[in-house]
C-alpha cells in the first residue's frame, strides 16, 4: 500500500525497467495530483512568487511525459528564447533528475545508466537523465540542442541521448575567450540552431517573437538584479526546492512569460518583507533539495537562510532585443562561469555586495569544475574575512551522500558563522 512519496517512488522503481510505459503513466499521474495540490492547497508559508514557481515547474515536467513532441532536451545553460518562439518546452537534466529525486525513484535510473557503461563517478544529474532513456521511461522528444558551456558531461550526455533516442541533435560550441569575436561566433551558431529547429518542426521562426522573448529576458534580468538588492537586507520565507526551481527559471525559462511573472511577483513579495537580522548564506552550485539535514537547517529559518545561489546570478548580462542572437550569445560568452577566475572574482564580489556571513561550496558528485575551484574559492573568501565550507555531496543520488556527515558539518559551520558574526 502506498502511504507516502517514498512508497510511491519505490513503486515506480519496481516497474521502471520491465514496464517503463506503465511506470511513466503512474509517474505522470503522481505529478498531476501533486500539481492539483499545489494549485488548490499551496504552501502558505511561501511567498506568492515561490508558490507560482512550484506550479510552473510542475506543469513543465508534466509536458515531458504528456506532449514529448513539444519538448527539446537541453543543458541548463542553453539560451532558450529560440525554443519559446517556436512553442518548444526545454527540459534539462537538472530539472528532470531533480524531480525524480524528489519522488524517491532516482536510484533505478542511475543504476540503469551504470549498467550501460556510464561511470559511477559521472555527474549524477546526467547519469539519472541517461537512465530514463535507457529504461525507456523518457519518451523521445522533438530534438536535442545543447552547448559545450562549463559542464564536461554536456559533451557526452547529449550525443549519447541523441543516439539512444534516435532524434536530431544540434551542438553549440562556446569559446572560453570572452571577446566580441566569440560573441559573434556563438551568435552565428544560434542562428543556425534556429534554422535547425525550423527544419525539424516545419515551423517558421518569427523574428519579432524572438525579439519579444529577449526583451522579456532583459526585463526579467533587471528585476532579478533588484531582487538581489532586496535579498541583501530583507527576509522572505523560502525553502531549498524553491531555490532550485529558480535555477531553471533564470536559465531555460529566461525570456518566457512565466519567468517574467515570477520575477515581478518576487519583487512585489518584498513589499511585506521584514529586515533580515539572521545569518546570510551564499550557496555555490546546485542544491540537494531532497536532503533532510539541509531542509531542516534552511527551510523557513529566520535565523539562518540561503539568500542566493551563484547559479541564479551567473548570467545577469545586459540584453539588446534588437540583436537577439548576439544577446543570447553574450549571456554564454560573458557568463562569469565561462572562466574559473571570473567565476571566483564575480562570486566574491557578489558575496560582499550581499553582505553574506558565510559561503557553502557544494561539490556535486562528478562535477570537476566546482571541485577544482573549491579551495580557490575558500582562499578568495578568506581574504575577505568570510568563512567558507566545502561540502561534498550529491544533488540527486542518495547513495552518494550521508545525512549524518552532512548534518554534522553543516551545523558546526553555521555555529561557527554565528560566532564569527557576533565576534565570539
Amino acid at each position: 500500500m502506498i502511504t507516502s512519496i517514498e512508497d510511491f517512488g519505490h513503486f515506480i522503481e519496481q516497474m521502471a525497467v520491465d514496464a517503463p510505459e506503465r511506470a511513466r503513466r503512474w509517474l505522470l499521474l503522481g505529478y498531476r495530483l501533486y500539481g492539483w495540490s499545489l494549485k488548490f492547497f499551496p504552501d502558505k508559508r511561501l511567498p506568492r512568487a515561490k508558490q507560482k514557481s512550484a506550479l510552473y515547474l510542475n506543469k513543465t515536467i508534466r509536458t515531458v511525459f504528456e506532449d514529448p513532441e513539444d519538448v527539446a532536451l537541453v543543458n541548463i545553460f542553453m539560451p532558450c528564447e529560440i525554443l519559446d518562439a517556436l512553442g518548444i518546452v526545454p527540459m534539462c537534466a537538472e530539472l528532470l533528475s531533480g524531480f525524480l529525486a524528489g519522488t524517491y525513484c532516482e536510484g533505478v535510473f542511475a543504476e540503469a545508466a551504470q549498467k550501460e557503461g556510464i561511470a559511477e563517478t559521472y555527474c549524477s544529474y546526467h547519469k539519472v537523465f541517461l537512465g530514463t532513456a535507457y529504461t525507456k521511461l523518457l519518451p523521445p522528444p522533438k530534438a536535442i540542442i545543447n552547448t559545450s558551456f562549463v559542464c564536461d558531461a554536456n559533451n557526452l550526455t547529449f550525443r549519447e541521448l541523441a543516439s539512444e533516442l534516435q532524434i536530431p541533435h544540434y551542438y553549440i560550441d562556446v569559446p572560453r575567450d570572452q571577446s566580441e569575436d566569440s560573441i559573434q561566433y556563438v551568435a552565428d551558431e544560434l542562428r543556425q540552431a534556429g534554422q535547425f529547429l525550423e527544419d525539424i518542426t516545419g515551423k517558421r521562426l518569427d523574428e519579432e517573437r524572438l525579439k519579444a522573448g529577449v526583451a522579456r529576458s532583459r526585463q526579467s534580468i533587471d528585476l532579478f538584479k533588484q531582487i538581489l538588492e532586496k535579498k541583501r537586507d530583507y527576509y522572505l520565507p523560502s525553502d531549498i526546492t524553491s531555490e532550485m526551481y529558480e535555477i531553471y527559471l533564470t536559465h531555460c525559462g529566461l525570456g518566457t512569460d512565466m519567468c517574467y511573472d515570477y520575477a515581478q511577483s518576487y519583487l512585489q513579495d518584498f513589499a511585506s518583507a521584514k529586515k533580515f537580522i539572521g545569518s546570510k548564506i551564499l550557496w555555490l552550485h546546485v542544491l540537494p533539495h531532497w536532503q533532510k539535514p539541509v531542509i531542516e537547517l534552511f527551510n523557513f529559518n529566520e535565523d539562518c537562510q540561503i539568500i542566493a545561489c551563484d547559479m541564479n546570478f551567473e548570467n545577469l548580462v545586459d540584453q539588446d532585443p534588437d540583436k537577439p542572437y548576439e544577446s543570447m550569445a553574450r549571456r554564454l560568452v560573458c557568463s562569469h562561469w565561462n572562466s574559473g577566475k571570473a567565476r571566483i572574482d564575480q562570486t566574491v564580489k557578489m558575496g560582499k555586495y550581499l553582505q553574506v556571513d558565510g559561503v557553502i561550496c557544494f561539490c556535486q558528485w562528478g562535477c570537476k569544475q566546482t571541485l577544482g575551484l573549491a579551495h580557490l574559492f575558500q582562499e578568495a573568501f578568506a581574504e575577505e574575512g568570510i568563512p567558507l565550507l566545502i561540502l561534498d555531496g550529491d544533488g540527486v543520488d542518495r547513495r552518494n551522500s550521508s545525512d549524518g556527515q552532512v548534518s554534522t558539518r553543516l551545523n558546526a559551520f553555521i555555529e561557527m558563522v554565528k560566532g564569527h558574526k557576533h565576534g565570539r
